[in-house]
């Protein structure tokens, strides 16, 4: 079992680097919780408290990010290894900025976020990941403003879809009223609803009411269009 802990352990950016010796020690003095969670369970919510990591080890989970007016959200999701947003367990605003339910039963391990910082004041290598964890999300995050702006609409709600989502790459859905996209994306309804129905014709989104669905966010994308890194 501890040979598996650690194995998992490894995968995830935070230990990667850390030596068997260390990582043993750190299994026998750091206080870790385990916790197995059955499919369609709310993790952890949005404007929740982030007071402890948690680290999704296998599993799916579904990731909802709500727009601070409520007009407009996104569904998208992750598999483990994984860690739920570590740059928000620090900072001005501690709490969690999205929801994270399971799609299946998932495996996490989690820790208190006074274990955090015994590891970072204890292993240089844990801090220096944790570190450049944070650093890159906040460097990806200024460099995105200075981006490339399309000359299309479609481009203009492509490049917007980038800037809201977590991974560049998978299923989306974004739960949306045509008019509320078209100010999002400052164009007209009819303008933005020709581009949506271009996009469909493309085999790219799929239509629905109330909402699209983008099947593969990398076709989406397809190299023509700036788009933040942030895998």
């Amino acid at each position: 079992m501890e040979l598996q802990i650690y194995n998992k352990l490894l995968e995830l950016p935070l230990f990667q680097g850390l030596s068997r010796v260390d990582m043993t020690e750190i299994l026998a003095r750091t206080k870790f919780g385990f916790e197995k969670i059955e499919a369609d369970k709310e993790v952890v919510c949005a404007g929740e408290e982030c007071h402890r990591l948690y680290f999704l080890l296998n599993g799916t989970l579904e990731i909802e990010n709500i727009s601070d007016d409520h007009n407009y959200r996104i569904i998208e999701s992750t598999t483990g290894p994984e860690v739920l947003q570590p740059e928000r367990i620090f900072g001005l605003r501690q709490r969690y900025t999205k929801t994270y339910r399971t799609r299946e039963d998932c495996n996490f391990v989690w820790l208190m976020k006074s274990e955090v910082l015994k590891l970072m004041a204890n292993y240089e290598i844990f801090r220096l990941n944790l570190l450049n964890i944070i650093s890159t999300y906040g460097q990806r995050s200024a460099d995105w403003v200075w981006k490339h702006s399309p000359q299309d609409v479609k481009g203009h709600i492509i490049r917007w879809i980038a800037g809201h989502v977590c991974d560049p790459t998978g299923e989306k859905v974004i739960y949306i009223k045509m008019r509320q996209l078209a100010q999002e994306v400052n164009d007209s309804r009819l303008d933005v609803s020709k581009a949506l129905n271009e996009m469909e014709s493309e085999g790219l989104i799929k239509l629905l009411r109330g909402r699209f669905v983008i099947p593969e966010m990398k076709m989406l994308i397809n190299g023509k269009h700036a788009v933040p890194n942030k895998s």
